[in-house]
């Protein structure tokens, strides 16, 4: 059983930022539990609960991006629940296109141009998930219910939004195929 389901923590007053996450993160740690579990086979069946939750979501953000800065052109990809290499989980929605495909990065060390990543981490030695990007991020991972789900597109547009612009000061400010438009 989730934890939400058993603890009513909703902020008396509607808000921006995301305080049942926040509060629930605490209560978390103060318990030592992830959304009242204890077994590490519990919380990543809780986990993968919230990836099938968040999913639509995040590929939504995903696909809005496509249209707004890539004319369309990418392809939005969903990889895991998998194994992150040292015995916990990792979800990754990718956003890639064309350009960035084909791009290698010019400022820092050289390497391919990574696609938009949203990330949901469940290291091993965690407590519990968490989101990011592949740059910032950390934000506690408390998905239960369609609501929880639907609070996450704040994040997700700030991660999306983050991880388009350090695409753009990895290469050029060319890389997304709307900037053509301010040619």
């Amino acid at each position: 059983m989730y934890y939400a389901t058993r603890h009513v923590m909703n902020h008396p007053k509607p808000t921006t930022l995301r305080t049942d996450d926040q509060l629930r993160h605490l209560h978390d740690l103060r318990t030592g539990t992830y959304e009242g579990e204890k077994s590490r086979s519990a919380k990543e069946d809780v986990y993968r609960h919230g990836i099938e939750l968040i999913t639509p979501i995040a590929v939504s953000i995903l696909a809005e991006a496509n249209i707004l800065f890539l004319n369309g052109t990418g392809e939005v990809q969903v990889i895991g629940p998998e194994d992150d290499g040292s015995g916990g989980l990792e979800t990754r929605f990718e956003l890639s296109w064309p350009e960035q495909r084909e791009a290698q990065v010019t400022r820092g060390p050289q390497k391919p141009l990574q696609p938009v990543h949203i990330i949901v981490n469940y290291s091993q030695n965690f407590l519990h998930p968490h989101l990011s990007g592949s740059t910032a991020g950390y934000w506690p991972f408390q998905v239960t219910s369609e609501a929880d789900a639907e609070r996450q597109k704040g994040i997700f547009s700030a991660i999306v939004e983050l991880e388009l612009h350090q695409r753009n000061y990895e290469t050029d400010w060319r890389i997304l195929p709307v900037s053509k438009q301010l040619e």
